[in-house]
């Protein structure tokens, strides 16, 4: 494994123990389903090897006192089964096998269904944790093909199917949760005789399916990191279908793939890297760019980003993570070769202090953080925030804006009147860096940086439909300074001229909200641009529509550049949107501006965003 840091990296292969015999009976038992189906249930015993002959082995894990992994067979331990190329059996549950001895030797009893009788011909796909897919908390879950779109993607199954997707998207950075929940391993195997009611199947080799990493962290004083509140893994895989039959990940489904993993500490402790202690993660093997390592420390956001890393199938890692980063916002971020700037435009009163320009963080939207009652309108109080998105009509106030209509500057924060909220500028062509001789129409974001360190303009035509033409975007998430939520999409650099291989994944339908992935740690980094889904606001009125991530309808951001002619150029995206169009100029609409220029001087900072990043 190599990584592109000076950081100390420690590979550890693990090596996989050979199984044990799986000696089974069965029973002719034929149960008709409404299809009239024959189900041939066989009563299973397997004998096996305790795993602590071979060590580090492949069970339950635990870490001893050295920080070693160990492993043996747990009580209770389960293994799923399932006769695969049997016609597609489709059961209520897979079949179990279960741990009941232990000591030199573990005993492991269970049932297993077949549709057909079996023979020495068939072939069992064993699947380790079996417990993993059990429960509502299940990380294992059977998946059937779904017809609905275009590209390969996967729908839960209320069925057993012989592909299943294995989710390590939350975990807990423990060795032992790890081999109760995420440490998958499989086999395939055919039984080696048949007599009578007996089945005799040796399990072989198991073959761990995942990787493991175990992290410690220091500060950058170069200490070991404490009270740790949470750790994002970004840009890894942590959600994938595996088939059963074939003992390989689907190819091509990236709908499915979630490329990213948070690791939560159990309630009442944190995470630490004093005394030697090491956090652990599981996760899909393979090679991964840009991939980025968040601590979460009390106010701190510290980060780690790699250009390229390598993890191997069955194998584990030990990193030391050194001289970690607080992060900072950056003036802007480059995707497809336009530096766009890290935040949407806004404008925002607090305490009698006023700001324009930049908004502090890519996720920010107006009402980031507000209550709600039962009928979704915003409330003084209430048990929950929530951000704007989960709103029935939010409405805009001159206080907190984030959508402007096309040119008009001396009027923005006017929504209502037939004057005064359709005011926009006629002015046809590009905008973008243009004021008017009376100062009250032009680029907004122009006029109100013009005169800073750091100075934006609207996006053209142009630059935004890179955004739609070329650059790959996924439907994502970020999550707040208030711990709401905020949905959008998220951009990153396409290079190949392939067009095809262009990653686009909009429209995604309303409320599909398994389909969007936590960004915030990327987003933190640097590594890609956040879009928010914000609506818009028709002329003269202060209601903003489309907004709503909950309307069945859809919602969308609708993007303005600095071009028009009668109308002006939007581009849209959202749940019930992909395309890039005209709209009114009356329309409010949000602005990402465009870098012009940076003096790398820092602009003083607006109190009331001093803390947020």
């Amino acid at each position: 494994m190599k990584i592109m840091k000076k950081n100390v990296l420690f590979p550890v292969a693990c090596f996989l123990m050979a199984a044990p015999l799986l000696t089974s009976c069965h029973d002719d038992a034929d149960n008709s389903t409404a299809e009239n189906t024959t189900i041939h249930t066989y009563s299973l015993v397997a004998d096996g090897t305790n795993a602590l002959q071979q060590e580090p082995a492949t069970r339950v894990l635990s870490e001893d006192a050295d920080h070693k992994i160990k492993s043996e067979w747990g009580r209770e331990d389960d293994i799923l089964a399932y006769v695969v190329g049997d016609d597609g059996l489709q059961a209520d549950n897979y079949s179990y096998i279960t741990n009941k001895k232990l000591g030199g030797k573990s005993r492991f009893d269970g049932d297993i269904a077949s549709k057909k009788a079996l023979t020495t011909n068939s072939q069992i796909a064993f699947l380790y944790p079996g417990k993993a897919a059990q429960g509502n908390n299940r990380t294992i879950t059977p998946v059937v093909k779904s017809d609905d779109r275009s590209s390969l993607y996967h729908e839960a199954s209320d069925k057993t199917q012989d592909r299943v997707e294995l989710k390590l998207t939350e975990q807990d950075g423990t060795a032992e949760t790890i081999g109760e929940r995420f440490d998958f391993q499989w086999t395939k195997q055919k039984p080696k005789k048949v007599e009578g009611k007996k089945v005799d199947v040796s399990l072989g080799e198991l073959k761990r399916i995942v990787t493991i990493w175990g992290l410690r962290f220091t500060d950058e004083n170069n200490r070991p990191l404490e009270n740790i509140d949470s750790i994002y893994i970004s840009n890894v895989k942590g959600s994938d279908i595996f088939d059963l039959n074939s003992g390989e990940y689907i190819d091509k489904n990236e709908e499915d793939e979630v490329m990213n993993i948070i690791l939560k500490p159990k309630t009442g402790t944190k995470f630490s890297s004093k005394d030697g202690k090491y956090t652990y993660v599981a996760f899909i093997p393979g090679t991964y760019t840009d991939v980025v390592v968040t601590a979460y420390v009390g106010g701190k956001v510290l980060q780690r980003s790699y250009n390229s890393l390598n993890f191997d199938t069955g194998k584990i890692y030990r990193s030391d993570i050194l001289k970690m980063e607080d992060t900072k916002q950056k003036a802007f971020v480059d995707v497809q070769d336009v530096q766009w700037a890290t935040g949407n435009f806004i404008h925002y009163e607090e305490n009698g202090q006023e700001y324009w320009g930049i908004a502090p963080a890519q996720w920010w939207i107006s009402k980031r953080a507000i209550y709600i009652n039962s009928s979704r309108k915003e409330v003084a109080t209430g048990d929950k925030l929530v951000s704007s998105q989960f709103a029935s009509g939010p409405v805009q106030t001159k206080e907190d804006v984030d959508l402007f209509r096309y040119g008009s500057i001396a009027k923005a924060l006017k929504f209502i009147g037939i004057g005064d909220g359709g005011d926009s500028w006629s002015q046809t062509g590009d905008i973008s860096q243009q004021i008017s001789s009376d100062g009250k129409y032009g680029d907004i974001v122009w006029y109100y940086t013009r005169n800073k360190h750091r100075q934006y303009r609207m996006p053209n035509k142009t630059e935004l439909e890179k955004l739609f033409n070329e650059a790959n975007v996924i439907p994502a998430y970020c999550y707040t300074d208030k711990g709401t939520v905020v949905y959008g999409g998220f951009f990153t650099t396409h290079r190949s001229t392939d067009a095809a291989r262009q990653k686009k994944l909009f429209p995604t339908k309303a409320k599909k909200f398994d389909k969007y992935t936590n960004v915030t740690a990327l987003v933190r980094a640097n590594k890609g641009l956040f879009l928010p889904v914000t609506g818009r606001r028709l002329a003269r009125q202060d209601e903003i529509g489309f907004r709503d991530m909950l309307y069945t309808g859809g919602a969308y951001g609708q993007y303005m550049s600095s071009e028009s002619l009668v109308m002006c150029y939007d581009f849209f995206f959202g749940p019930s949107e992909w395309n890039f169009d005209r709209a009114p100029k009356g329309q409010a609409c949000p602005i990402r501006p465009v870098l012009v220029h940076d003096d790398e001087q820092e602009d003083p900072v607006y109190a009331p965003f001093a803390n947020i990043k």
